[in-house]
């Protein structure tokens, strides 16, 4: 019930439009990226920081990312080390284009059924005894893992699931290697566990899709954008098998992130008016502007099956739609940036 009662205050916060600041040149204004997983759903993702990166006014302090979120987080922090907001936008149209071409070559794009049915009866153990992935020689080449561990900012903050104890765990820059994002994108059905020093790791999104907390006491920034993939809510009762695999997926993947943002809202009630509990750590998600965006109707009417699609043609309709949504949200919002937030915190 409380869950429940917390997504309608979520709904709801998102329902009211912020009301327009005046417009005004101003300073640069510093802001973390939550970036959700998702598989081919985060071209998505890279539509919106495409939008975001051109914005003169925008700094990203921070980045958290889980899978396909990961990726995305890496590529725009290699490219802005590199060349600033320009050289995160080249990086990150590298990286797409680059897994596009791999997915021509793949016979998960063309043979889905079959594979889906290879992977129920073997382990990757099994079909992939060489622990072939096509992935690591393209993040080799598209991402300055050197650079990344040296940098100060972005931050990184990158999840994946330890597999043994079932816990989520955070690799921030100095851990920064090819096998941390290979781990953060593990899918346990595809490929085998990753190994890093004494742990093994399946894909982050199982535990934090994406982490929010580093976001809010390890980063300057006060305004996190979450970049949404799987919708929290839905209109209808699913009822088709379609729907009911779909709806069970966003529900799943949604979870670790609805955990924290509980959590994140139970320490803002320890830092209300009279309450003198909670201590400097509340105050400051008290201070919080939280924002979420997600690609709406668009997003919603594709079906999970197609976060496996790896065709350049659907990567560029998915950014299409990013850019969309980013575009809009900047219309509506983009003034207030760090001034007031745009999403209630459940509870607050």
């Amino acid at each position: 019930m409380a869950l429940r009662n917390s997504i309608s205050r979520l709904d709801s916060a998102l329902a009211r439009p912020l009301g327009r600041a005046a417009r005004r040149k101003s300073a640069r204004r510093r802001l973390s990226l939550a970036l959700q997983g998702g598989g081919a759903h985060g071209a998505f993702t890279w539509g919106v920081l495409d939008r975001l990166l051109e914005e003169d006014r925008l700094e990203i302090d921070g980045l958290s990312g889980a899978s396909a979120g990961a990726l995305n987080a890496a590529a725009l922090a290699s490219g802005w080390l590199e060349d600033g907001a320009e050289g995160a936008r080249v990086s990150l149209e590298r990286l797409w284009r680059r897994v596009s071409g791999l997915g021509e070559f793949s016979p998960a794009a063309a043979a889905t059924p079959a594979l889906d049915m290879m992977t129920r009866l073997f382990s990757p153990y099994q079909l992939n005894p060489l622990d072939v992935n096509p992935l690591r020689r393209l993040l080799d080449e598209v991402i300055d893992f050197e650079s990344l561990q040296l940098a100060e900012t972005p931050r990184l903050f990158i999840s994946a699931t330890e597999l043994k104890q079932g816990r989520a765990a955070l690799f921030e820059n100095p851990d920064m290697t090819v096998d941390v994002l290979l781990a953060s994108a593990c899918l346990p059905h595809l490929y085998r566990a990753v190994a890093i020093d004494d742990g093994h790791y399946w894909d982050g999104g199982f535990m934090a899709n994406p982490t929010i907390f580093p976001l809010v006491f390890h980063c300057d920034s006060r305004d996190v954008m979450i970049i949404q993939i799987d919708s929290m809510t839905t209109d209808e009762v699913p009822r088709s098998v379609r729907q009911i695999n779909n709806r069970r997926s966003q529900i799943m993947f949604n979870a670790p992130l609805m955990r924290e943002l509980e959590a994140l809202g139970y320490m803002g009630r320890m830092a209300g008016p009279g309450r003198q509990r909670g201590g400097d750590m509340a105050a400051r998600v008290r201070g919080l502007n939280l924002h979420l965006l997600d690609g709406g109707a668009a997003m919603r009417a594709l079906d999970v099956t197609s976060k496996q699609r790896a065709d350049w043609h659907f990567f560029q309709k998915l950014k299409a739609i990013g850019r969309d949504a980013a575009a809009a949200w900047l219309e509506r919002h983009g003034d207030a940036l760090g001034e007031r937030s745009s999403m209630a915190l459940p509870g607050v």
